[in-house]
């Protein structure tokens, strides 16, 4: 046996090593994605010509060592919003580590030709609409677990309903590279809560389809996992940064960011935070 990656990455070449599963749950649409193929390379054939990018087979040999560890995550109830969920750390994790990778379970371009705004909204609507009307048919187990998903109130209907495309405009993140006009729907990375000193970030992975989420510093198990909702540049001031997360997700910030800046305001005491500015 050869201890090197490269023959065994050549050997994976024209593979779907990332394959996906017919069935749906928070736990089997991210991480390592045990409904993938693996079992059966030894069966298949390589017809891939042109061979693949540096950054595919780095992300091949990554996948394989993922499967041989178990999530450094669950899902829970977040210690910060009564009644939410969250992700938390099941063991430590390093700063830089991966975390999980996830494909969408809905994606759908962002713009649409229209004459006016108006009518690239409604088309934007019936798209989104389409793309859950085909998860509800083909996978229902997953369209259940995309109509649970957090949806804000301005786009419920006139009875007061979550609706598709509130879900998606709520918790679609928009892509990078060359997938950049399209947004996806992440079911587990949507239950990471958001924290203006996050200790995670995501990216888009455009050669395996997947959003990628990294530690940014060092975790212990046990801690609730964090993102950034973004939009916002981090030197904002906490008033800024709160009215901007109230009129676009719905919610008053009390992370821990947010929360010296109320200790500071309440009894003038000022917190010292390296790297920030004192007004934050």
């Amino acid at each position: 046996n050869n201890n090197s990656s490269e023959p065994l990455l050549k050997r994976m070449e024209g593979f779907d090593v990332f394959g996906d599963s017919s069935s749906c749950s928070v736990s089997s649409v991210a991480s390592s994605d045990n409904g993938s193929n693996t079992a059966n390379n030894s069966e298949k054939k390589t017809t891939t010509t042109t061979g693949p990018s540096e950054a595919t087979l780095e992300a091949i040999a990554r996948s394989i060592r993922l499967k041989e560890t178990p999530p450094l995550w669950k899902l829970v109830d977040s210690s910060q919003i009564n009644g939410g969920k969250g992700l938390k750390a099941t063991a430590d994790i390093a700063k830089g580590a991966e975390i999980l990778r996830e494909r969408p379970l809905i994606r759908c371009p962002n713009g649409h030709p229209a004459t006016c705004e108006e009518e690239a909204i409604e088309f934007h609507k019936a798209c989104v609409e389409r793309k859950f009307e085909e998860i509800r048919r083909s996978r229902p187990n997953c369209f259940d677990i995309l109509m649970n998903l957090f949806s804000l109130e301005k786009f419920h209907d006139p009875d007061g309903n979550a609706t598709a495309y509130g879900i998606y405009q709520t918790n679609s993140v928009q892509l990078t590279g060359r997938d950049a006009a399209d947004g996806g729907v992440f079911p587990t990375m949507c239950r990471m809560n958001h924290s203006c000193r996050n200790n995670t970030q995501h990216s888009w992975n455009e050669d395996v389809g997947k959003l990628v989420i990294v530690a940014t510093r060092d975790i212990q198990e046990g801690e609730e996992l964090y993102g950034n909702y973004g939009g916002f540049d981090k030197w904002w001031s906490t008033n800024d940064r709160r009215d901007f997360l109230m009129s676009n997700f719905g919610f008053h910030c009390l992370c821990e960011r947010c929360q010296q800046f109320d200790v500071k305001r309440d009894d003038g005491a000022v917190p010292i935070i390296i790297g920030e500015n004192s007004e934050s």
